[in-house]
């Protein structure tokens, strides 16, 4: 989840708190991880551990003191002595590098209850000689691990630990796509499948693989608009006269010259806007707006780059001309070094003016399509919209929800790790039809372990283009969901029953991230050694339940077996899948 406070309607009632007097006094300010405070294992620790102190946001659900974390943990990492030192023995250096991974482990697996929270250390080993650079040992930590220490092979990771039978997502989107989807109804883009059922044509099916909709959203601004500029000056009169004063006859000449290809530039913006064809474009622009019905739009786009590509040639063949005209003059052995550098200034001038009114204009403008930026002129940036922008996902997807075509509604976030909150207005707020409150969160308003800001509401919001009434929607979740999948199932279970939750528990990583200014609280800066990834705010759900590493708990379960997932592919059996068909079909 990204940024939170941007999307979300989140109101900070600022409350002050007893700060807790911590174990240690002398924390470390939030935001300060100094890489040259570190010179000792014992250093490394401290600074993990004031860190987690002061920028932690579950101390108050988490059952194990970090008062006692500290005090069993810091005479061990006392005990380490070989950190960063070129003359340790390589053999213990690497001994004990492995036995911190070890207690770093410790103190984080199953004991850190944010299942977003991750760190990463390195280990500066100097004293182990590699050709041309230095030796270092580096390891990753989070709540939900599984890993192995020996002596023999010291720290192993073997990441993340897996509950049950791991759904992969490509195969339910080949099963669905190849089986079980009306291929006349399919769109698919992105993180996006959907289309309706063969077996019930009134039933929808979305996948949706990641929170990354975003980019493939048609947004204000996203299409190019022409302005009048009509009124704009010309070239100052100064310029030409510099020139006359030195050579009146090529002065005059070129002064004509100039100011017809300026005034054929402002024709031909304002041929194009009093066409027939752009007041259509502006027209189904309008009305995309207003209903987010796409076809008359799509339709308006080649007829108006066709009528703008020929309005502009007059402009292009008169602009082709003053390039070799004033090349021939500056070259011309008659030429003094004073009409020279006229010409040269004046030429200046020209291109200069020539961009301006381009970019006043927006004749040549710049727009983004996924995330990527083009500069280029209105008839190739009508031309490059259709290959840019997949309108099927208005037609085939977004529209049959508005207008109630999709009757009933099966939404797949199995294995959806989450991505930007933003699609929470783009996607998700789709599915709702009332405000509501999904949950509550809070973040630190400041130093201090306990400093925590009041729990504070947050609320749903219908989309403009939402369902018009409630459908019996089921949302399909795993252990694998995580972050905005667990947030968008809150949302769209808070609208009522006709919402069922079917799958297994899901991750349970609900804690917001955010910038590291973007509140107190939460920390994402690095000193060399320590990288911590830790969210900025706390969550619990309407009801007051903290559902951090616990999940969102399906209202139907439904979990395959192992010989269920290897045989998705051929036997096109999805338990899960078919429990949310039995729930809309009620």
């Amino acid at each position: 989840m990204k940024k939170l406070k941007y999307i979300l309607q989140i109101f900070i009632v600022v409350l002050s708190l007893q700060t807790l007097q911590s174990c240690r006094e002398d924390a470390l300010e939030v935001a300060e991880l100094d890489r040259t405070d570190v010179a000792s294992y014992s250093d490394l620790f401290n600074a993990f551990w004031d860190t987690m102190n002061n920028d932690y946001n579950y101390f108050n659900e988490q059952e194990e003191s970090w008062d006692n974390v500290y005090k069993k943990y810091n005479p061990k990492f006392k005990k380490l002595t070989t950190f960063n030192k070129a003359d340790a023995n390589p053999i213990e250096a690497e001994k004990e590098a492995n036995l911190a991974f070890k207690y770093f482990a410790e103190i984080i697996t199953g004991k850190v209850l944010d299942q977003h929270f991750g760190l990463s250390v390195t280990i500066p080993l100097p004293s182990v000689k590699l050709p041309g650079r230095n030796a270092s040992v580096s390891a990753g930590f989070s709540s939900n691990m599984k890993y192995k220490y020996t002596e023999e092979d010291g720290f192993v990771s073997f990441g993340r630990n897996q509950r049950n039978p791991k759904v992969n997502k490509g195969e339910v989107s080949f099963v669905m796509a190849n089986d079980k989807l009306d291929p006349t109804t399919i769109v698919q883009e992105g993180p996006i499948l959907a289309g309706f059922l063969k077996s019930d044509p009134e039933t929808m099916y979305i996948q949706l693989t990641g929170f990354e909709v975003y980019p493939t959203a048609i947004i204000e601004g996203a299409f190019p608009l022409l302005e009048d500029i009509s009124g704009i000056d010309g070239i100052n009169q100064s310029y030409f006269d510099d020139l006359k004063k030195l050579d009146n006859e090529a002065g005059t000449e070129f002064e004509a010259l100039m100011k017809d290809n300026l005034n054929s530039f402002k024709t031909l913006v304002s041929t194009v806007i009093n066409s027939n064809e752009y007041k259509t474009y502006i027209s189904a622009l309008d009305n995309f707006k207003n209903t987010e019905l796409i076809s008359d739009f799509e339709n308006s786009l080649a007829p108006l780059a066709s009528f703008t590509q020929a309005a502009k040639n007059e402009f292009k063949t008169k602009h082709a001309t003053v390039l070799p005209t004033l090349g021939a003059y500056y070259n011309a052995p008659t030429t003094t070094e004073a009409q020279k550098e006229a010409v040269n200034i004046l030429y200046g001038i020209y291109n200069k003016r020539i961009a301006t009114y381009q970019k006043v204009s927006s004749f040549a403008s710049t727009v983004s399509f996924f995330g990527l930026t083009f500069t280029d002129e209105f008839d190739a940036l009508l031309n490059s919209i259709s290959s840019n922008y997949n309108f099927d996902l208005y037609q085939k997807l977004y529209n049959p929800i508005t207008s109630g075509k999709a009757k009933k509604i099966i939404l797949d976030l199995r294995g959806n790790g989450g991505g930007y909150v933003i699609d929470a207005r783009i996607f998700t707020e789709r599915f709702i039809t009332q405000q509501k409150v999904w949950g509550y969160q809070r973040t630190k308003e400041g130093n201090g372990r306990f400093n925590y800001s009041p729990w504070t509401p947050v609320e749903t919001k219908p989309h403009k283009f939402a369902l018009q009434q409630n459908a019996p929607i089921a949302i399909l979740i795993d252990e694998n969901s995580f972050s905005m999948s667990e947030i968008s199932t809150m949302m769209i279970k808070s609208q009522g029953d006709h919402v069922t939750i079917v799958g297994d528990n899901s991750g349970g990583g609900t804690a917001g991230l955010g910038g590291q200014d973007s509140f107190n609280g939460g920390n994402r800066l690095s000193n060399g050694y320590l990288q911590f990834y830790m969210p900025l705010m706390a969550f619990k759900n309407s009801e007051g339940k903290v559902v951090e590493a616990i999940g969102v708990a399906p209202d139907v379960k439904a979990i395959p077996t192992q010989e269920q997932v290897d045989e998705l592919t051929t036997t096109y059996i999805d338990p899960a899948f078919d429990a949310a068909l039995k729930a809309v079909s009620k």
